[in-house]
């Protein structure tokens, strides 16, 4: 009794400071653990919390007296002779590996632990005579820290040397890949079919539980769970066996080692939740002796390389994807790609042909500019044509689906596209016709004419005498009179009108006129007898005697008629001035009457 009253005066006085914690964890911790345990040993009163208490002390007073650090495996150069020994130090590595990242979470949920004690402890009453269960707990988790951080550190420190052991090992050792590949083969073999295996028993699985025979089902997802078992063993296996394969490459560092790599990789993939786990550190290993092999450039270029090629077949898949059908044909982005270009690269090569075949007609004389247009326009819709169909062939597009879209534009043409169809082959029908070429002069209306510069499928260009380019629908030249003044001939008869006062001599105004234009320079056609000039009167008008000069012209006189009367009339103004012959103007004669005479003829008739 008296021991264990100066006991519990000690713990009071240790307690009762503000550090009173430091007895369970300081460099006095284990005597004061005896002192503890030696003191619940005296008490009579056994409580669920004594016996509590009296196993935490017992394990703290062996993990802080009797706890050994056992020294993890050191490899050396000397013991790696061979491909054999050096797979054996490379799962030595592993295993390591696997105890610190297991160590690593132990220590995650020490701390949590702690770190919910410490709020506790820290609220606690310092006044008592003993140590609560959760400040000996949290003595124990503090010490149990201490020793796994010792042998994570251990562990760490083999794991890098062991590491550095197997890095220098490599190229003295030699990898048989030939009996690699062989073995390779057949294990490759066997793991096929134990997966065609385990297809057949879920399958035979599912027609059981169709057929509502649970007890049969039952027993065969047993069979399942051994076949996968199964093919797990045998992938890792493969996997044991795509490691030599590895290794050879890496020691050879040849690009195979990234196959090799993703290989393992894909396996480790293929196994169940809890063994693709286990080989997470095989992975971070053969990364890292890759890394440390050929240096951190070539492995950065081979990812650049793999994520491009990774982006470029996701890229494709996402084209390749269907959008919509037509005709029960799946149509994808990528068709639509393909389509668009061979559509571009036929108006490419269409306008490469109308300009090559503008060009070289210049070089031959026979070839008229409407031959050249036909030509060229004959070409370049048929090289789209061609396009078109290659196009929908691209595409996939059975040509009898053509009926359909026949269809659709007849419905088109029926409701809004008449008047596109009606101009084009109104320009079909010009081009081969031949009624209107390009330098024709045209006369559509009082207000449009001019030359033609260019013929299209759906419009012809007139440039008028302003540079004024007016596009006239094909159809127009079709329905409507047009006057073509250099369809035939580019001779033209124009007639300039003008007019003389009462009184004038008639034959001395047409010679006058006719001496005038003879002795003139004018441009007109003087050598042919057919087509001489000649003055001739027309009418007697309210106001002057009436006259025209018939004259015949050509070339540009023709296609400018304003400019070529011009001059006519300036010529017959001049003409009838010097000879003193009068010009009228209009004149209006008034008679008026006397008021008184008016008056009388009324009076007269009343």
């Amino acid at each position: 009794m008296k021991y264990t009253l100066l006991l519990t005066l000690y713990a009071i006085f240790i307690f009762a400071s503000p550090a009173g914690n430091s007895v369970l964890i300081g460099p006095d911790a284990l005597k004061n653990y005896e002192h503890y345990l030696a003191a619940l040993n005296e008490e009579r009163n056994e409580t669920a919390e004594t016996k509590l208490k009296r196993s935490l002390l017992y394990k703290l007073i062996n993990i802080t007296k009797y706890a050994k650090q056992k020294p993890p495996k050191l490899l050396e150069t000397s013991d790696i002779n061979g491909s054999g020994t050096y797979m054996k130090a490379f799962w030595t590595l592993i295993g390591q590996k696997k105890r610190v990242a297991h160590l690593q979470n132990s220590l995650r949920e020490v701390n949590e632990k702690l770190s919910y004690l410490s709020k506790i402890v820290s609220h606690s009453d310092s006044n008592r005579s003993f140590p609560t269960v959760e400040e000996l707990q949290y003595a124990f988790y503090y010490r149990s820290r201490e020793e796994i951080e010792k042998r994570l550190r251990l562990l760490k420190e083999a794991v890098e040397h062991n590491t550095d052991i197997l890095k220098e090992s490599l190229p003295s050792i030699k990898f048989d890949t030939k009996r690699y590949e062989d073995e390779y083969r057949k294990v490759e073999k066997r793991l096929h079919e134990a997966q065609m295996e385990l297809e057949n028993l879920k399958i035979e699985k599912e027609r059981l539980g169709l057929l509502g025979r649970e007890a049969k089902a039952n027993d065969m997802q047993k069979r399942i769970d051994l076949q996968k078992r199964r093919v797990d063993e045998i992938t890792k296996e493969l996997i044991r066996n795509e490691l030599v394969g590895f290794f050879g490459a890496l020691q050879a560092e040849s690009p195979k080692l990234f196959d090799r790599q993703e290989g393992i990789r894909k396996l480790a993939e293929s196994l169940s939740a809890d063994e693709k786990a286990e080989y997470a550190p095989v992975l971070q290993t053969i990364e890292q002796l890759s890394t440390q092999r050929l240096g951190k450039t070539k492995i950065l270029l081979h990812r650049t390389k793999e994520g491009l090629q990774m982006i470029e077949k996701d890229l494709w898949q996402r084209l390749q994807t269907p959008l919509f059908s037509i005709n029960e044909k799946p149509i994808s982005s990528w068709n639509i790609i393909v389509a668009l270009f061979i559509l571009a690269a036929g108006f490419t090569l269409a306008g490469l042909y109308r300009r090559y075949i503008r060009r070289i007609t210049h070089m031959f004389i026979n070839i008229t500019p409407s031959n050249q247009i036909i030509v060229s326009n004959i070409g370049y819709y048929l090289i789209l044509t061609v396009a078109f169909f290659i196009m929908l062939k691209s595409m996939g597009l059975d040509l009898s689906s053509l009926t359909l879209i026949a269809g659709a534009l007849s419905v088109g043409i029926g409701f809004g596209l008449q008047n596109i169809v009606a101009n084009f082959i109104s320009g079909i029908i010009l081009l081969f016709e031949k009624s209107i070429k390009i330098g024709d002069f045209l006369e559509i209306n009082d207000r449009l004419r001019g030359r033609v510069v260019d013929i299209h499928m759906r419009s012809i260009t007139i440039r008028t005498n302003d540079n004024i380019d007016i596009l006239v629908p094909n159809q127009t030249f079709i329905q409507n009179d047009v006057v073509n003044w250099t369809l035939s001939d580019s001779r033209r008869r124009m007639r300039i009108p003008f007019g003389v006062a009462y009184g004038s001599d008639i034959k001395m105004v047409k010679s006058a006129i006719l001496d005038a234009l003879q002795k003139s320079s004018l441009h007109y056609i003087r050598d042919d007898e057919t087509k001489q000039p000649m003055v001739v009167m027309t009418e007697m008008g309210s106001s002057s005697v009436n006259f025209e000069l018939f004259v015949w012209v050509e070339g540009d006189e023709t296609l400018k008629p304003l400019r070529t009367a011009d001059k006519f009339l300036v010529l017959i103004y001049n003409t009838l001035y010097e000879n003193g012959i009068e010009i009228p103007f209009p004149q209006l004669d008034l008679h008026v009457r006397d008021i008184k005479d008016r008056l009388e003829i009324v009076k007269r008739e009343e």
